[in-house]
């Protein structure tokens, strides 16, 4: 269990760090009929101020790529149900993270709430690009290299938007783009092998391990529910919605889950310094 909710953390935290960006509403045409050439001309320049697919993966990517630091914030609530033969256990996981993240050189201050239960669990962590500093209660240790290494990868790779982006082209039919305020919104409603694949896409561009990947074909995805919205001037990411349900056999049982993860992003270009405490520093010796 403890692995199955590291891994779609994971890869739901991969996409949201990532710069996502996905296609308009081909559906949307001007009005015809008896409206006034005046409604005709307002449709036509809404239509032509809503960016194409390309305009906007290639707007957001120039955006986070130049992005040095920011700050995000997410919370993630799982519901699970697990059925081993006649028996059936409910359990409810939440998930609270904050980082601080600067890019070049890679480092990252992450504070983080699991509850799972009713029971809860703070750690705290510092992230560097070969070394994870953890600390649970009032102890800090060093995690051993080969327990951090594919965490590590995932979270560069997380930190070049460009890949990402170019998965959700594999979605696009499913996909809408409104405006509201200063933001663009795009909704994507997507269900069956469509968020299949785009979920092993995304890991496979993350650097997912072979236990993961096996897992993930086990799934089976019923819908997932995506919101961004994405600055108008700045291009950048604001806030991101997931919904997905989902079920899994495995070992003889079987698991459902239900999540919802909202995320948003805040301090561009702002987090200016991550210090690692001394006595982190020490843990390592």
């Amino acid at each position: 269990m403890k692995k199955w909710t590291t891994m779609i953390i994971g890869a739901l935290l991969a996409v949201s760090l990532a710069a996502c960006g996905n296609d308009t509403d081909k559906s949307a045409t001007p009005p015809a009929g008896n409206e006034t050439t005046n409604e005709s001309n307002n449709t036509t320049e809404q239509n032509a101020a809503v960016p194409t697919l390309d305009e906007l993966l290639a707007k957001t990517g120039e955006a986070t790529k130049a992005l040095k630091s920011f700050t995000t914030e997410a919370n993630i609530d799982q519901k699970i149900k697990l059925d081993a033969g006649e028996n059936s256990q409910d359990q409810q996981v939440k998930t609270s993270l904050k980082m601080d993240i600067i890019k070049d050189p890679m480092m990252i201050y992450q504070e983080m709430e699991l509850d799972m239960s009713g029971q809860k669990q703070n750690v705290k962590q510092y992230i560097t690009s070969d070394k994870i500093y953890s600390q649970v209660g009032d102890q800090w240790v060093a995690i051993p290299e080969d327990q951090t290494k594919a965490l590590i990868e995932q979270l560069k790779a997380s930190m070049n938007p460009e890949k990402e982006l170019d998965q959700f082209k594999k979605v696009k039919e499913d996909v809408k783009i409104t405006e509201e305020g200063d933001n663009y919104v795009l909704n994507a409603d997507v269900s069956g092998d469509n968020v299949k694949e785009l979920a092993k896409s995304v890991m496979e561009q993350n650097g997912s391990d072979a236990q993961m990947q096996a897992m993930l074909d086990q799934m089976n995805i019923k819908s997932m529910k995506m919101k961004y919205l994405i600055n108008k001037e700045t291009s950048l990411m604001e806030k991101i919605d997931v919904e997905m349900v989902m079920e899994m056999e495995q070992n003889n049982q079987k698991m459902t889950m239900d999540m919802k993860m909202d995320t948003s992003f805040s301090n561009h270009d702002k987090v200016a310094e991550i210090k690692i405490p001394q006595e982190a520093l020490d843990s390592a010796k």
